[in-house]
């Protein structure tokens, strides 16, 4: 099957329920330059699923696979998202883009900290919203202010390390609501812990509640955690729908 590289990927299958709020996956083009590697990988086999993958200097960044799970991982980030949003991480632009769709969202930050991953949507003819603005920098040491903060800039790390990446971006970054990548897993299973891959038979974690507990009484074991980052008071019925779209 041909590719066409001017057309949005993967977009006939994109789930209704996204589609219904605005969602459009990004244009997506085969790239190699500068350490950025970007390529559709086709695995053999039943059940196999297409992907588009973005590796920089072989450590894999972005993936976008057909079922758009990794946009669906976004939905927290779209409702709660409004005014001035800063983004942490740029990707394939997924969220960004999703999220500059929105009404109530009149301004996108985004803070990527490697030129090349620009440089590659400058090459392959990105067309950003006119709602987004990108900066090259580190997330970790940028100051500034917004309404949401959506974090993502992290991949395969250390949960330590995650921990401490988030607690360095939300006391540099005032905001008045704030999401962060995985929180709907920790939620759900009571424990932090990360897609580090390892040799041993766990991953680093920790443990603070349990899929016993319920979801309620977990995310506010979350929040009493992270006790100086601004999460939004959710009900149960909101927790629910974050963890059944992620």
């Amino acid at each position: 099957m041909m590719v066409d590289m001017n057309t949005p990927t993967f977009s006939e299958t994109v789930p209704y329920e996204l589609r219904e709020l605005g969602y459009v996956p990004p244009i997506i083009k085969s790239y190699d330059n500068n350490g950025i590697n970007v390529w559709l990988d086709r695995p053999a086999g039943i059940g196999s699923i297409p992907s588009w993958k973005l590796t920089m200097d072989g450590v894999q960044w972005m993936v976008l696979e057909e079922g758009h799970r990794q946009a669906s991982q976004f939905y927290s980030h779209y409702k709660l998202a409004k005014g001035h949003v800063i983004c942490t991480g740029l990707g394939f632009g997924i969220r960004e883009q999703w999220l500059a769709s929105k009404r109530e969202v009149t301004k996108i930050t985004v803070l990527e900290k490697f030129k090349e991953v620009i440089d590659y949507h400058k090459d392959i003819g990105t067309k950003w919203s006119d709602k987004i603005e990108i900066i090259n920098c580190d997330a970790n040491d940028y100051k500034g202010s917004c309404d949401f903060l959506s974090i993502d800039h992290y991949e395969f790390e250390c949960i330590f390390n995650i921990i401490s990446s988030i607690e360095k971006v939300c006391n540099n970054i005032t905001c008045k609501c704030v999401w962060f990548w995985m929180l709907e897993t920790w939620i759900k299973d009571g424990s932090f812990y990360s897609t580090t891959p390892s040799l041993f038979s766990f991953l680093p974690h920790i443990d603070y509640g349990g899929r016993g507990n319920g979801i309620l009484e977990n995310y506010s074991k979350i929040k009493t955690y992270f006790e100086y980052v601004n999460l939004p008071n959710l009900n149960k019925e909101q927790l629910t729908k974050f963890i059944e779209m992620y």
